[in-house]
């Protein structure tokens, strides 16, 4: 097992806030600088609720709207894109909507890693050893354990990362789009890594590619590790 052997299938990238009100009143000018600016981004909706712009080459989304502004891009090959998008389009927003303070700010990794069978994927979470029941409750409940999937979440007070590994089956139906299979195998391995600041952070200065970066290289280097014995 290799890191390159994980593919990058999603990847989010999430900004909250308490006060964004001017959406109500400055979101058809965010819209329209959008599309004056980055005219490859194609506005797609627009409600009360939320606005969508979609980058289709890229398959990247992005929404924003009264409480969050969310980046999300779909079979990641270059990481560099998202970062580029985020951090281009971002302050724009920000500046409409007068966003001083994130409440929060997130970045999750879905990567898959393609095996042959579930059984397969159960074996290696049994295996990866991250969490471990006593015998003398394992006894309460059945002699033969096999996990399917876990969530464990670490917290410093200010940092939060949500760890979650699980097998998945890629169940194709007739009349969707034809899947790709690099980034969404048969069979997988599932990592779900949820990075996330959980205090409030200064909105004007705060380093996007950097936080997105240093994230991706945690997982690089670590990743595996995490899930071998």
């Amino acid at each position: 097992m290799k890191f390159d052997d994980f593919k990058l299938s999603r990847v989010v990238f999430e900004l909250r806030y308490n006060d964004g009100f001017l959406y109500w009143d400055n979101c058809g000018a965010t819209i329209l600088e959008i599309k004056q600016k980055f005219p490859e981004w194609k506005w797609d909706k627009t409600s009360t609720e939320l606005s969508i712009f979609r980058e289709v080459q890229k398959k990247i989304e992005l929404l924003f709207n009264i409480k969050n502004i969310r980046f999300t891009q779909d079979e990641v090959d270059n990481l560099n894109q998202l970062k580029k998008a985020v951090t281009e389009i971002t302050p724009l927003i920000l500046g409409q909507l007068k966003i001083d303070v994130f409440s929060r700010v997130g970045n999750r990794f879905y990567y898959h890693f393609p095996i042959d069978t579930i059984e397969q994927g159960k074996e290696i979470i049994e295996k990866s050893k991250l969490i471990e029941i006593p015998e003398s409750k394992l006894k309460l409940i059945g002699s033969n354990p096999k996990k399917t999937n876990f969530v464990i979440y670490f917290e410093d007070g200010k940092n939060q990362i949500r760890f979650e590994l699980s097998t998945i089956e890629r169940i194709e139906q007739p009349g969707i789009e034809r899947i790709n299979k690099k980034f969404f195998p048969k069979y997988g391995l599932r990592a779900d890594i949820d990075f996330a600041i959980i205090k409030e952070v200064n909105a004007s200065d705060f380093p996007y590619n950097d936080y997105i970066q240093g994230n991706y290289k945690f997982l690089e280097n670590n990743l595996v590790q995490l899930i071998q014995k």
